[in-house]
């Protein structure tokens, strides 16, 4: 072989790793994820692109963070919380409730007035028979030109409540009806108060009118023996009334 062939063997050996290389596809990388420098390497590498939340940041900064997901949790676009709409009473809802806690008030008053003993529970007694039975009677008309059902009688939870009371006597019952009467008393309030918005503008005056009544019967339970003295009314000024 002569000089110039192996010169030129040489060359042909040197290169060939060169081409080699160059033939080959890039490698990805597997250290950093940050070394990556293509989106579909960062994705295979598990890097989104999408920047970390601050360390600092709490959890409520990053939670709902646009005005529609304030609103799912009751707050508008200025992050305070947007006040409820209170919902109208719905008048047959409270015919039946008023007519029926109305009628266990009657008769409890009605136990009372030959039970107890205490002449300001009898007293008491005497007020709430007239001026509930009163109450009762313009509700049931008012019921009946607008087509409501009125209950006729009492269920079977105000009936045994009704039992349990007759049951007692003395002292015991006088305690017995004055609490019966200051709970159902704050309870009448508390539904005749939300009544006042129900969507009949008769049945609303209706409650307007016979609210203020039912008020001064919740003052006037507190006052009496074995009752919750929350009320503001003195024992001396509920006597003064009847």
């Amino acid at each position: 072989m002569t000089r110039w062939n192996h010169l030129l063997l040489a060359l042909v050996v040197s290169a060939a790793p060169i081409a080699f290389a160059q033939d080959q596809p890039p490698q990805p990388t597997t250290g950093d994820p940050d070394s990556a420098s293509s989106p579909h390497q960062r994705e295979a590498t598990g890097q989104t692109g999408t920047a970390e939340a601050p360390a600092n940041q709490s959890p409520e900064a990053s939670s709902a963070a646009t005005p529609h997901q304030n609103d799912t949790l009751g707050e508008g676009s200025s992050g305070k919380k947007m006040a409820s709409m209170p919902n109208a009473t719905d008048p047959q809802t409270f015919v039946k409730k008023a007519a029926v806690g109305g009628m266990t008030e009657v008769e409890a008053s009605k136990l009372a007035v030959s039970k107890a003993q205490d002449p300001q529970v009898r007293a008491f007694a005497q007020k709430m028979v007239k001026e509930h039975t009163a109450a009762n009677e313009e509700l049931k008309s008012l019921a009946e030109k607008k087509g409501w059902t009125v209950p006729s009688s009492l269920d079977a939870e105000h009936k045994a409540a009704l039992q349990k009371l007759s049951a007692k006597s003395g002292a015991a019952f006088d305690e017995a009806y004055s609490k019966q009467m200051m709970q159902d008393h704050e309870k009448t309030v508390a539904l005749f108060t939300a009544a006042e918005q129900t969507s009949d503008r008769d049945l609303a005056a209706w409650v307007q009118k016979t609210l203020p009544t039912i008020e001064q019967h919740e003052q006037l339970a507190a006052t009496l023996p074995g009752a919750s003295h929350s009320a503001s009314a003195s024992k001396k000024d509920a006597q003064k009334q009847y």
